[in-house]
């Protein structure tokens, strides 16, 4: 070996030790940490949305009268605005524009999110309280909380904001938001307390064999559902159980980050948050939060690898947004954005 290479081997191994020590310290650092504690008016706890290309949170209420919509800053972590009359919310990726209900008075309206200003709204009646969003079709989908079927279904165009077809009824309370699969055009909704879904063809109202679709990954169309005190994963193509997974409660709400196949699990007795592996099914990871907070809703920031939650606080008794960074497994040899050398 000539003293050029072994220079260069020497300059390779120092590189390879170094890149090695940087790893063990960030394996050293904490993997999960609360960023912020946003304080919202508890009308504007309910349903949360995030628009990770705006770096724009979403807090949007829940359905019942007096309910508001708080607009934070993703990056300064302040509330920006905050919108009444506003129930539920989902943001369009692609036209940057966010969607709400405004429950009794029966009107779906659109916002801008550049700079918050209302630009449509559609009269439906029916009181109109949570949204989902299908990238794939660029439809809306809004479900309601009274009216025609006891808690009927819309569907929007999201380019042209116009309603299709007419109302769809799954037939029953809808006790929490619907989940738009736009791999397939599905809509999962659990109504009555029976889990449907609806065609994204015809629309047909149909009765599933799993339990109640809270989140899904859209990348991997996976769908994440609760039966009792059980965590259903669900290949969407098929609609097939593909693993249960027992708990020792259920879940107020479930978040996917589809960047590092994290399933969040809203435990908000436990004042906590359970990060499960959405390929294997193991339990990653439980993130505690302050003592008191209860998380009730989320969304999650694939982009940035955070967690949104509303939470509420049983000594001040009132909400917040809380926005926690999930690094878990980053920081693992062998996860999806971890040091690899």
């Amino acid at each position: 070996m000539n003293s050029l290479q072994a220079a260069s081997r020497k300059i390779t191994s120092i590189g390879i030790f170094a890149a090695a020590i940087v790893c063990a310290l960030a394996a050293s650092a904490a993997a999960q940490n609360v960023l912020a504690t946003i304080p919202i008016p508890t009308a504007s706890a309910g349903q949360i949305g995030a628009n990770p290309a705006l770096n724009r949170i979403y807090a949007g209420g829940g359905p019942t009268a007096g309910s508001s919509l708080t607009v934070i800053d993703g990056s300064a972590f302040t509330v920006i605005t905050t919108i009444s009359s506003s129930a539920g919310v989902s943001a369009d990726m692609k036209q940057d524009n966010f969607w709400d209900g405004t429950g009794t008075a029966g009107n779906v309206n659109v916002y801008a999110g550049a700079n918050n200003t209302q630009i449509s709204s559609i009269s439906v009646g029916s009181c109109p309280a949570a949204v989902a969003f299908d990238c794939s079709k660029r439809r809306m989908w809004v479900a309601s909380q009274c009216g025609t079927g006891n808690d009927p279904v819309w569907v929007f165009n999201a380019d042209t904001m116009t309603k299709i077809g007419s109302a769809i009824t799954p037939s029953g309370t809808i006790s929490t938001p619907p989940v738009a699969n736009p791999d397939t055009g599905k809509l999962y909704v659990t109504s009555g307390g029976v889990s449907r879904e609806i065609n994204g063809s015809n629309f047909a109202v149909t009765t599933t064999n799993f339990g109640t679709v809270l989140a899904l990954d859209s990348n991997t169309n996976k769908l994440f559902a609760t039966s009792g005190n059980n965590l259903q994963i669900i290949l969407g193509h098929s609609d097939s159980v593909v693993k249960t997974i027992t708990l020792s409660y259920t879940p107020a709400a479930i978040g996917v980050n589809n960047a590092l196949a994290h399933v969040y699990l809203l435990n908000s007795a436990g004042g906590s948050i359970d990060v499960y592996h959405e390929n294997t099914g193991k339990l990653l990871s439980t993130i505690s939060l302050p003592s008191g907070n209860q998380p009730g809703s989320i969304a999650v920031d694939s982009v940035r690898g955070r967690i949104v939650v509303d939470v509420f606080n049983t000594g001040s008794n009132s909400w917040s947004v809380m926005v926690i960074e999930d690094q878990s497994t980053m920081r693992k040899c062998g996860f999806a954005g971890s040091c690899d050398y």
